[in-house]
């Protein structure tokens, strides 16, 4: 099983001995350099300029260099802005080493770089969103390796864009996904998880824009069965077309039509889910509209199923409806209002009062307000669900509080939180007018609850803290300690995708899921490559001892993840 891994790491330390890795072949950005010697004199005198009589210092030009004209396609294409998640840090700024390769070279660098790889090795943004448009400011000076696949002026009209990724994951997981059916439960699982990603972007003017995105995605053997996301061959993740439609205060109004994924807000309830090995994506259409300090958006849109045989279709039964608007107070305080409908026409969608099966309806109405200053940051965020579950009627919810503070002067500017995360579930499954689960929606999972990939936002409580740090600007930190609690005992547990993975319908197996611990490190290797190393520890409580099919089944769930990612 480790032979994939092993294999691609020994290519990776052999790359790193002999710079065959996608190293760039110059500096990101000019490096801190000595300045030339000169004489005292002339050296004061160009430092200061000549001292008058007045005791004035005189200039014979501009105090500032004249900025440089600012480019028409340095606004186009429009591209949402990245929205803070959860538990979010501020990665370093100033002169620093930014990657390993720097470090070893030498190549001190005034502030970070702009490339926008270089972020975080997990990046949920997709690569539609993903900002280039630095390189077309006539006073850029900030080159990476791959730039010339970038920003392709093929007529004055006309540009063009490609690149892609390539990422290969090992894991090794005891008790994986808290799997409880025999045979499998309670196993060891090691395996390997590759995907490669092409996408192709052609935009005439601020009019009409042509977006293409190829994934192949391949898993090793699994102990447990196949998750849907493990695998896709040759299919398409994005593909778009986008055109220009209005202009309302000097701001353009855009339809996207076609296949794209969605991603707003905490991605509590909407995101690509990065860490899947097919993200998720959706089809349909998507209206924008953004400002300074604001966006707004309205979407129609029905859920991709992955097909690891073929192009994959839409979910024919579901129909995902969305507005979401987001205010800028200032740079760094925000807040979004959103309401959301998912229908489910399946005629077994929902199990309601007395095992009656029907179709569902949920609306969901909800807010965010996150931000920071002067090192105090939060992040609130509620919402209510209501509709039709089968035979019953829904109502249900989530709140979420968290504070943190970012340590900003201290060596490695520390960041810490503390969360409170609040499911609603249902007392009484099955029984009464109302129905009381919330509805996890499109989550992106792993970045919740420890990352252990067994849990979903439904009838579970998580009082946690959070902290990280970055020793050297290439290298970050996390670690988290999650105290996980059911919300109702008779309730289940649920997968982030919103399946049963246990449930006491008694309620006799009690709430205590257990305790978690997890922690994350990150490597920036270069502007392009990074490579992760993940451990999460689940100490199984009461309720996964009491529901387990046979002793290993009631064992900790622990998972180790190395991660390589190379993005052109």
């Amino acid at each position: 099983m480790l032979g994939p891994f092993v294999l691609r790491s020994r290519l990776l330390s052999l790359a790193l001995g002999g710079g065959v890795l996608i190293f760039n072949p110059v500096s990101a950005q000019e490096p801190v350099a000595p300045a030339a010697e000169q004489p005292p004199a002339a050296a004061a005198e160009n430092a200061a300029g000549p001292i008058t009589g007045g005791g004035q210092r005189s200039f014979s030009g501009p105090t500032e260099k004249p900025k440089a004209k600012k480019s028409f396609w340095e606004t186009v294409p429009s591209i949402q802005p990245y929205p803070r998640a959860g538990n979010f840090n501020n990665a370093p700024t100033g002169p620093g080493y930014y990657t390993i390769l720097d470090a070893v070279r030498g190549n001190l660098l005034k502030d970070r770089p702009k490339n926008p790889y270089l972020q975080w090795g997990q990046n949920p943004n997709p690569f539609f969103n993903v900002d280039f448009r630095y390189l077309d400011a006539p006073d850029n000076k900030e080159h990476f390796a791959f730039d010339s696949l970038k920003r392709i002026h093929l007529t004055d009209n006309l540009l063009f864009s490609t690149g892609g990724e390539l990422r290969d994951r090992f894991a090794t997981i005891q008790n994986p996904a808290l799997f409880n059916r025999n045979p499998g439960a309670g196993s060891r699982d090691n395996f390997n998880l590759f995907r490669t990603r092409i996408y192709g972007d052609l935009t005439y003017r601020d009019d009409l824009r042509l977006f293409a995105e190829f994934i192949t995605a391949e898993s090793s053997n699994q102990t447990i069965p196949l998750a849907a996301s493990d695998v896709g061959r040759a299919d398409f993740l994005n593909l778009f077309v986008q055109a220009k439609v209005a202009t309302l205060n000097d701001e353009g109004v855009y339809l996207r039509a076609g296949r794209q994924e969605l991603l707003f807000g905490s991605q509590r309830l909407i995101a690509p889910s990065d860490w899947a090995n097919v993200r998720r994506t959706f089809q349909g259409l998507r209206g924008s509209w953004q400002g300074k300090n604001f966006e707004q958006d309205l979407f129609v849109v029905q859920p991709v199923v992955p097909d690891p045989g073929k192009i994959s279709s839409v979910n024919g039964d579901q129909l995902f409806v969305g507005e979401w608007f987001k205010y800028r107070f200032s740079k760094n305080v925000s807040t979004d209002l959103y309401y959301l409908y998912l229908e489910n026409g399946s005629p077994t969608a929902a199990k309601g009062r007395g095992g009656v099966t029907g179709s569902s309806g949920i609306h969901t109405i909800g807010n965010r307000f996150v931000g920071e200053k002067n090192g105090l940051l939060w992040d609130f965020e509620n919402a209510i669900q209501f509709g039709r579950y089968a035979n019953q009627q829904t109502l249900a919810g989530i709140s979420v509080t968290g504070v943190g503070y970012y340590f900003k002067d201290l060596p490695a500017s520390p960041t810490v939180w503390a969360y409170y995360d609040y499911a609603s579930g249902d007392p009484h499954p099955g029984v009464g007018d109302t129905h009381h689960t919330f509805n996890t929606l499109f989550p992106f999972g792993h970045s919740y609850y420890a990352g252990l990939d067994s849990f979903g936002r439904q009838n579970l409580n998580d009082f946690h803290l959070e902290a990280s740090l970055f020793p050297w600007n290439w290298l970050r930190i996390q670690g988290g300690y999650h105290i996980l609690r059911l919300d109702q005992p008779k309730d289940a547990l649920y997968s982030t995708s919103g399946g049963v993975v246990r449930q006491d319908t008694t309620g006799k197996a009690g709430t205590d899921v257990g305790q978690a611990l997890t922690g994350a490190v990150q490597f920036h290797l270069d502007n392009h490559q990074s490579i992760v190393v993940q451990y999460s520890h689940l100490f199984s409580g009461d309720f996964i001892r009491n529901t387990a099919v046979n002793r290993d089944a009631a064992k900790d769930l622990s998972a180790l993840w190395v991660q390589y990612t190379a993005k052109w």
